[in-house]
């Protein structure tokens, strides 16, 4: 198995079970015409933080700018140490990793950094531990089906404020890494059909301490959903690299390639219960770290948003 295979196949299978329907810019922007389903997207309303132990259960509320019902939930999947909201500060944190929401004027910027050299301990970790994720995620409340569609115009700004590998000469690109990536969920929720349930993980690639630019992949999840991974170029969205510790701007129209995932998922022998593409919808997303590698890092976001259009 190749480090590519490996170490994507970790990606996101915990929290299948999660997802909605299973268990559970620029300032010219505003201008365009579209549904903007991605709510909160300035992550002024707060956050519900999810349990690592009791999956699902929230244990706090974190809300530093508002007192309005939060839309975002924050998982800490596979960490030794939680974060516990104790105080409204615009930073909380503990050893093992942060996060935090800054406010300018209308705009507002999240970051997300784990201290993975502390929550493994300063030693690789082994292959058989979960790795340390932390994300944010929500639910997509319009449920849109791909097929009344004409657009999906996604757009998202990111700056990488640090990176730093421990221990090198112990590093192994098929076990160890840092990514920070979004999530889509194409999911077939027509319960008449007997694929009710079955989904795509439809990815974009912000970050990857191993490339500066990462390549489409397409494959099962190995880790626990064994749904069908598809996760675009970095080029399709964006000419620069994270790796510079500029802003970069990843942008593109995702309705085209989401219908195409599908298409390649069936010829790869995935989603082979859904009747038909007419029962495909965008039910959710995360966006965030997935760190199986002894690194330190961190990286700020802002100006995210889906705008679609319909046909």
């Amino acid at each position: 198995m190749n480090r590519r295979t490996f170490l994507r196949g970790l990606t996101l299978g915990t929290a299948a079970a999660f997802l909605p329907g299973c268990v559970s810019s620029r300032s010219t922007r505003s201008a365009l015409a579209g549904e903007e389903l991605i709510r909160d997207p300035r992550f002024k309303k707060g956050f519900r933080m999810l349990d690592p132990e009791l999956r699902g259960q929230v244990y706090g509320i974190w809300q530093p700018l508002s007192q309005e019902e939060p839309v975002w939930s924050i998982a800490q999947w596979g960490t030794r140490e939680k974060v516990t909201p104790l105080n409204q500060n615009t930073t909380i944190s503990n050893s093992c990793k942060s996060i935090s929401v800054v406010r300018s004027g209308a705009k507002s910027d999240l970051t997300l950094a784990v201290n993975a050299n502390e929550e493994y301990e300063g030693e690789p970790r082994a292959e058989e531990r979960m790795w340390a994720h932390l994300l944010v995620e929500q639910e997509i409340k319009s449920l849109p089906r791909l097929l009344d569609l004409k657009a999906l115009k996604f757009h998202l700004e990111a700056k990488l404020l640090h990176s730093t590998l421990y221990k090198p000469e112990l590093f192994d690109a098929g076990k160890h890494a840092a990514q920070y990536q979004a999530f889509f969920y194409l999911q077939d929720r027509n319960r008449e059909s007997e694929g009710y349930g079955e989904m795509i993980w439809f990815g974009i690639p912000v970050y990857d301490n191993r490339k500066r630019k990462t390549d489409r992949y397409e494959a099962k999840d190995f880790a626990g959903s064994g749904m069908f991974i598809c996760t675009l170029a970095h080029e399709y969205l964006c000419a620069d690299s994270a790796h510079d510790g500029n802003w970069i701007t990843l942008e593109a129209d995702l309705l085209p390639e989401m219908l195409k995932a599908y298409s390649i998922a069936r010829q790869k022998g995935f989603m082979q219960k859904t009747n038909s593409l007419e029962d495909i919808y965008l039910t959710g997303m995360n966006m965030g770290w997935e760190v199986p590698g002894l690194l330190d890092v961190s990286l700020q976001v802002r100006r995210l948003s889906l705008l679609a259009e319909k046909e």
